[in-house]
């Protein structure tokens, strides 16, 4: 379409997608590729979530119970998220959940706490719909998209952790210490408007461990050690040096030596 156009000479074309191997490569050759990858951590996905499907509008409305299942959400999608960048440990393997997930958790949320709490500042954390809740998202909104049953159990465990009552108690963990209890636990905040999470949020000093997650402190060694295979295997590729090309070759002169023989 685009070699099709008569165009202005100042024309220019924007293209976002995501990557992807069907993506023509001389349509990338001709182009000026800027790739965006967002900081990973649980720390910069909930900075990003109060920057943008969290907003003051939406969670400094009574009642005041809507701010903190406002940051379960946030934590619990920044959990979620975070999980796959130790696929096929933190998930077995890589699911599309994206932003749309979080934000339809928060509409499902919004109009139920607006149902029961209309008029009023407060309501009992005990009359949420807790069991409506949990079965929503872990069997509909980011459950869909989650073809395994051991992905389902561990969906399920996360689900079952954060949304419940129990998560206004105070001194509510958002997660349990690793072997040897060497990580500092972070516990839900007891902030009252949307300023008070940002800065609370932006103020966590400590080291982020696997163990936010729910995954042993071991796991990262074993992510950066496939990441380096990976690299030294690339590597052999462009360098004509690879098993996979070695293996080819070998192919190759197979077939040939089999046409000479059949000739």
């Amino acid at each position: 379409m685009v070699y099709n156009l008569n165009p202005h000479d100042n024309f220019r074309l924007f293209l976002t997608m995501e990557n992807n191997p069907k993506v023509p490569t001389t349509l990338l050759r001709s182009s000026h590729v800027l790739v965006f990858e967002p900081p990973s951590g649980i720390k910069a996905a909930l900075v990003r979530s109060y920057a943008g499907a969290v907003s003051p509008q939406r969670t400094d409305r009574d009642p005041v119970e809507r701010k903190r299942l406002h940051f379960i959400v946030s934590w619990f999608n920044a959990v979620v998220q975070e999980r796959l960048r130790y696929t096929p440990i933190g998930w077995s393997k890589y699911y599309e959940f994206n932003e749309s997930d979080q934000r339809c958790t928060l509409d499902c949320i919004d109009e139920w706490i607006d149902c029961m709490g209309t008029g009023r500042s407060n309501i009992d954390p005990e009359k949420i719909p807790w069991d409506a809740l949990r079965t929503l998202i872990s069997e509909s909104i980011f459950g869909g998209k989650i073809d395994n049953e051991f992905d389902n159990k561990i969906l399920q465990s996360l689900v079952d952790q954060f949304f419940t009552a129990e998560s206004y108690n105070d001194g509510f963990k958002l997660f349990e210490s690793s072997v040897g209890g060497s990580d500092v636990c972070l516990s839900i905040p007891e902030e009252k408007n949307h300023a008070g999470f940002v800065q609370w949020i932006k103020g966590i000093e400590i080291t982020e461990t696997p163990a936010w997650s729910g995954l042993p402190n071991n796991v990262e060694k074993l992510v950066r050690e496939k990441q380096a295979i990976s690299l030294v295997a690339d590597i052999k590729k462009i360098q004509g040096t690879g098993d996979d090309l070695v293996a080819e070759k070998g192919k190759e002169s197979k077939d040939e030596g089999q046409s000479a023989w059949l000739t």
